[in-house]
C-alpha cells in the first residue's frame, strides 16, 4: 500500500473512532428521551382534524393547434412556441 493510502486509511479509522465515541456519549441522552415520553391526549373526533389538500389549478393548454401542450397554470406565454395564453 502506498504512503498516501496508509495516511488516508489512518484518517478514516480516526474519524470512525471519533464518531463511535460521540455515539457512546449520546447514548444516555437517547435512552432518557425514550424512557419517559410526554403524555398525549387522544383526538375526540379524528375525521374533524383531517388535513385538507391544497387546491390545485387545472393545467393550461396552448391554444396554438400544432403545439397544444399542457402547461403550468402560472404561464402567460407558451414556453415551447411563444403563443400568448388566455387568462
Amino acid at each position: 500500500m502506498s504512503k498516501n493510502g496508509k495516511l488516508k486509511k489512518a484518517k478514516n479509522v480516526e474519524k470512525r473512532r471519533i464518531q463511535m465515541q460521540e455515539a457512546l456519549e449520546c447514548l444516555p441522552l437517547k435512552e432518557a428521551a425514550q424512557s419517559d415520553p410526554l403524555p398525549s391526549t387522544p383526538l375526540k373526533d379524528p375525521e374533524e382534524f383531517q388535513p385538507v389538500p391544497p387546491a390545485r389549478k387545472p393545467p393550461k393548454q396552448c391554444t396554438f393547434p400544432p403545439c397544444g401542450r399542457y402547461l403550468d397554470p402560472s404561464c402567460h406565454v407558451c414556453p415551447y412556441c411563444g403563443t400568448p395564453l388566455p387568462e
